[in-house]
Parts: C-alpha cells; sequence; structure tokens
C-alpha cells in the first residue's frame, strides 16, 4: 500500500522564540495542510538574554553587539551571529533533509530570505529547497547584507503573510520582502498583529500553493 507523497518544510523561529514554541505557535495552520506537508523546526543557535530563568529564546543573529540584541526597525552596521546560524541552518539541512521548502516568522523569515540570496549568488548550497513561506517577514536593515537584500530571487515561489495591525514589522515592509521575488508571490494580509494567525478562512490558498510545490515533486 502505497503512501500519499508529501512536502517537508524547514521551519525558522522569530527572535526570541525557539523551535518548540515556534512549532506550538503554527499548530492550527499545520492541521489545516497536513495531507499535503510535514513541519520540522530548528532552533536558532544563538541564546537571548530575556530572564536569568528563560533559557530557550533564541536569535539567528544581532543587529546591536554591544548589548545583543535584535531590532528589524533599526538600520545597522552590525550581523553578530549571522555567519554561525547559516553554517548551522546548512548543516541542519545536509543531515535532515531533503527539504522542498523553507518557513520563517520575523526574523526568521528574514532569515529564509537571507538564505535563499545567499544560494542564489552560489555562496551556499540549499539542495532540494524550491519555495518559501513568510510570516511577518522583512528585509535585513544591516548593511553587512546589502548583497543579498538587494539582488531579485528568480525562479522561486514564494507565499508572504502579513497583518495589517502588525505594529513590529509594518505591512509595507512585508511588502518590500515580496517584491524582491519575480515569480508572482502570493500576498495573505490579515487583522491581526505581529502573529502567525490562523489561517482557515484562507486555507484554499495555502493549501493551492502547496499543491501547486507538490504535483511538482510528485513529477520529477
Amino acid at each position: 500500500m502505497s503512501t500519499q507523497p508529501k512536502l517537508r518544510i524547514l521551519c525558522l523561529h522569530g527572535y526570541r522564540q525557539y523551535d518548540q514554541s515556534f512549532r506550538q505557535k503554527t499548530g492550527s495552520t499545520r492541521k489545516l495542510v497536513k495531507a499535503l506537508a510535514d513541519f520540522e523546526f530548528v532552533n536558532g543557535v544563538h541564546s537571548v538574554a530575556v530572564d536569568e530563568h528563560v533559557e530557550t529564546s533564541r536569535a539567528w543573529w544581532f543587529s546591536n553587539a554591544e548589548v545583543m540584541s535584535f531590532s528589524s526597525r533599526e538600520p545597522t552596521e552590525v550581523a553578530s551571529g549571522f555567519d554561525e546560524s547559516v553554517t548551522a541552518v546548512v548543516k541542519f539541512i545536509e543531515e535532515n533533509g531533503p527539504f522542498d521548502g523553507l518557513l520563517g516568522f520575523s526574523q526568521g523569515a528574514s532569515m529564509v530570505h537571507l538564505l535563499i540570496a545567499k544560494a542564489q549568488l552560489g555562496e551556499i548550497r540549499l539542495p532540494g529547497i524550491r519555495f518559501a513561506i513568510f510570516f511577518s517577514g522583512f528585509l535585513s536593515l544591516s548593511t553587512k547584507h546589502d548583497s543579498l537584500t538587494s539582488i531579485q530571487i528568480t525562479n522561486f515561489p514564494s507565499m508572504h503573510v502579513f497583518g495589517d495591525a502588525d505594529e513590529i514589522v509594518a505591512r509595507a515592509k512585508s511588502e518590500q520582502l515580496a517584491d524582491r521575488f519575480d515569480v508572482e508571490p502570493l500576498r495573505i494580509s490579515h487583522e491581526g498583529g505581529h502573529l502567525v494567525p490562523s489561517m482557515s478562512k484562507h486555507k484554499d490558498k495555502i493549501a493551492g500553493f502547496l499543491r501547486n510545490q507538490l504535483q511538482i515533486k510528485v513529477a520529477e
């Protein structure tokens, strides 16, 4: 008895989150498309000093090296820890892949974009990965990433979800990220803020996006 093929999607959490907390926050969305995709989660390598009793808060890089913090809204010349995170994610993919797509939230979404850009420039390999899903994504404001944020991403389907009431990553910032992809992105707006919303009323859109990617995978 053959099993129905599924996509494998690797998920990157936001700043001050970690793999298991992000798994919980995406639970309702994952349930909607469980027949189409399996989701796996990778943990950020950098600890964030939030509370002495909280050891699980993580980051992909820091925009302020003096206090080891991150802001998506402040231009900076710093991207402390970014290279280590790239190495860690690439290693995770090599050891646990293949994966078909990447999904990220907030800083994790920005990290996904930067990884894809590095792959397009031939700086890293992301074998098998052909699409991405972004929740509250944005272009990094670090000058260290200028060579990555300035290029157009070609032949790479993407879905971008953003909140009209998001006060941390304004919708316009997420739209700017979507504009970097030359294959017309699927854009989904919601009324909420900086979060992964319930996607139930957008089920057909997200399922359609994933079904298209699954058809391509099966055809190969």
